[in-house]
Formats: C-alpha cells, sequence, structure tokens
C-alpha cells in the first residue's frame, strides 16, 4: 500500500471507545477520510465533533461495507456482533480492527483468522494492555535477557464501581447479556498479558465465583490458571476491587518486573542473593523511590497533555495503521487472539458445567423431599 497515501476509514459503533480510536486516527494515522456509523444518531453526534460536522454518517453497517470501500474498518460495536461485522467487512477486501473482545467464541475467532488470511487482509484485536508504554518497557527489558528466562506470571485485574453501583450502569448494558455476563468483557485484558509473555495455554483451570455483589447471580470473582511450555501464569479478576488495582507480576531467573497498569508504572528487581536486614531495608526504599519517580513522570505526562484517556488503544491503534500501510504483521499477533479466545472458551465451559452441577443437586434434593 501506498505510503502517505489518503485511507478511506469506516468506524462502526460510536460509543465511548471510539472517542479512543478517532482521538488516535486524527492524530496519529496520517492522511484518513473517515466515515461514521451507528444505530444511535446521538453517539454519531459525539463523534462528529471529533472528526468534522461534514463527515458521512450511516446508519446501517452492513449497507455500509457492501456498497462502499474501505481500506479499515474499526469494529467498536457490542461483542454479540463482532464477528458477522468484522467477517463482511473482510470479505469486502477491508483491514479490521475490532474491540475486545474479538469474538463469543474459539471457533468464530479462528474464522476469522481464516477468511482474512484467505482474503489477504489484516485482522486485529484491540487488547490494549498489551500497547501501555509501561508494558512495552518491561517487554524490552525481558527481551534483553538480563532477568533470564519467565518462570511464572501472576496478573490481577479490579473493576468495581463506585460503592452501591451496579458495574456498567445496571443490566441495561449490553455486558450483561455476554454468556457469562460482564466477567466476559474483562477478561481479555489479564488473558492477553498472561498469553503475550508466556504463549499458547497448554492446560487452564478455572474458578468462578457469585459472592452477591453483582444482579441475578452473574459471578463477580474469576481466578484463572494456565500452564505453558514457558511456565506457569495465572490472572484474577475481582468486581470487589477498583480500577486501582491492575497490575502484573513477572518473575524470573534473576530477578522479577512489576507492572502497574492503573498507575502505568514499572518496577525491576534483580536477585541478589539472600536478603539481610539491610538489604531488605533498602531493596524497600528503592522500589518506593521508582514509585515516586515514575508517579511524577505520569503526573507531568497528564499535566503537560501529553498523555490522553486509554493510551494502549491509542497506540495499538496507531501501530495498525503503520501496519497497514506498510505491509507489516499485525501489532496483536494471531497466537495471543487465539490463546485468549481459548481461554474464553473454557472458563463458558466451566460455567456450564457449574450449572449443570447446581441444576442436578437441586433435582436430587427436590427428590430427596
Amino acid at each position: 500500500m501506498e505510503l502517505g497515501r489518503k485511507l478511506r476509514v469506516a468506524i462502526i459503533g460510536c460509543g465511548t471507545v471510539a472517542l479512543d480510536h478517532l482521538g488516535a486516527v486524527k492524530s496519529k494515522c496520517g492522511r484518513v477520510e473517515v466515515h461514521l456509523c451507528d444505530k444511535n444518531p446521538k453517539a454519531i453526534k459525539r463523534c462528529q465533533a471529533l472528526v468534522d460536522d461534514n463527515v458521512q454518517t450511516y446508519l446501517d453497517s452492513y449497507k455500509l461495507i457492501s456498497e462502499q470501500q474501505f481500506d479499515v474498518v474499526h469494529v467498536l460495536t457490542p461483542p454479540d456482533s463482532h464477528y458477522d461485522i468484522a467477517k463482511h467487512a473482510i470479505q469486502n477486501h477491508a483491514n479490521v480492527l475490532v474491540e475486545k473482545p474479538m469474538a463469543l467464541t474459539l471457533r468464530e475467532t479462528e474464522d476469522l483468522y481464516f477468511v482474512s488470511e484467505r482474503r489477504g487482509r489484516m485482522i486485529c484485536v484491540d487488547h490494549s494492555l498489551l500497547y501501555m508504554d509501561c508494558f512495552r518497557e518491561a517487554m524490552e527489558v525481558l527481551n534483553k535477557g538480563v532477568l533470564g528466562k519467565i518462570i511464572a506470571v501472576h496478573c490481577f485485574f479490579g473493576h468495581s464501581e463506585r460503592k452501591k453501583t451496579i458495574p456498567y450502569g445496571g443490566v441495561s448494558h449490553w455486558s450483561y447479556n455476554l454468556p457469562a455476563g460482564p466477567l466476559m468483557n474483562i477478561i481479555s485484558h489479564p488473558a492477553s498479558v498472561v498469553v503475550e509473555l508466556l504463549g499458547m495455554p497448554d492446560s487452564i483451570n478455572v474458578i468462578a465465583d457469585a459472592r452477591n455483589m453483582m444482579p441475578y447471580g452473574f459471578s463477580d470473582l474469576l481466578d484463572v490458571s494456565i500452564r505453558t511450555e514457558k511456565g506457569y501464569g495465572s490472572f484474577t479478576i475481582s468486581m470487589a476491587h477498583g480500577s486501582s488495582s491492575r497490575y502484573a507480576n513477572i518473575e524470573c531467573e534473576k530477578g522479577g518486573i512489576f507492572v502497574d497498569f492503573a498507575r502505568q508504572l514499572l518496577i525491576v528487581r534483580f536477585h541478589k542473593g539472600r536478603l539481610g536486614f539491610i538489604s531488605k531495608a533498602f531493596s524497600g526504599i528503592s522500589q518506593g523511590v521508582s514509585f515516586i519517580k515514575g508517579t511524577l513522570s505520569v503526573v507531568y505526562k497528564v499535566a503537560s497533555k501529553k498523555m490522553k484517556r486509554n493510551p494502549g488503544t491509542r497506540n495499538l491503534v496507531e501501530q495498525f495503521y503503520k501496519a497497514v500501510r506498510n505491509g507489516l504483521p499485525a501489532p496483536v499477533s494471531r497466537d495471543n487472539a487465539i490463546g485468549v479466545a481459548t481461554i474464553y472458551e473454557k472458563v463458558l465451559v466451566a460455567r456450564d458445567q457449574k450449572s449443570k452441577s447446581k441444576d442436578l443437586c437441586h433435582k436430587i434434593s427436590t427428590i430427596d423431599k
């Protein structure tokens, strides 16, 4: 594709996340001609303010994609429509960037890659944590080999809202229509980090629990552990913890890395033999200094407006357009997307098994009575 050529772009879905995509498209992605599409005219109106009041707008995504040719299509609609819209766009010769989760099943995810490869087009999922600056810095340290091989990874992702507030504003939100409820909209964040660091899972174990913190018995706590050729990994999602608790611990042969996604900070530790009293004290001080320096850097970026909302998505969008223009691989690999979809599938299977077990116990108790 000719470098610098104006790209025809369709934004399908004009919700909140579209503002982040559009911000990156307009400021980081070269010459573009943007078209907006959403069933809700009010949502379109909000996005128009970021682009141009004269931008062409549409209500029907399938008609838009069928009747016009696009270089790039952003699929930012609720997840239950991702597969159909993304496949339709690829079949009409567009490169596609789709919000997470890419699709609701492993089969659908694999099919999207099959169709894109057959058509010679690119598809990529927005696993935005992979393009947070703090995580990219962690990957640079790991790739240098100074910490040795990765042994284990644990990621924690909190997602509670204000006290006594139902997540996402209430059960009318589309996330409550997902197969496993709102947790399904969050899994890809920590799962993508663990898969990126450790590779495709060989085995997966799932524990999900409903502690009456979510309406209609939806699970509010999920713990997933995986084993791969590279090591062991796990992640925990809790609807009882605020978004300030979002981090990854990466343990290696010669040290470790703590990545704080909420504060966008990074701490690198090196093992120096047995810890004595003095080394323990100074180790804590050095980590505290790292936190302070990192926090001040973030404060400066926010104050100077160098850091925008949802920087991971914005960085990923920029890399996606570079890949489209220059014929490079997608910024999120097929293996990462398939690995996350495999974990999704296991979570759904575990949920179904738990549901069947409950039904069986209920039937047995009814017979006993």
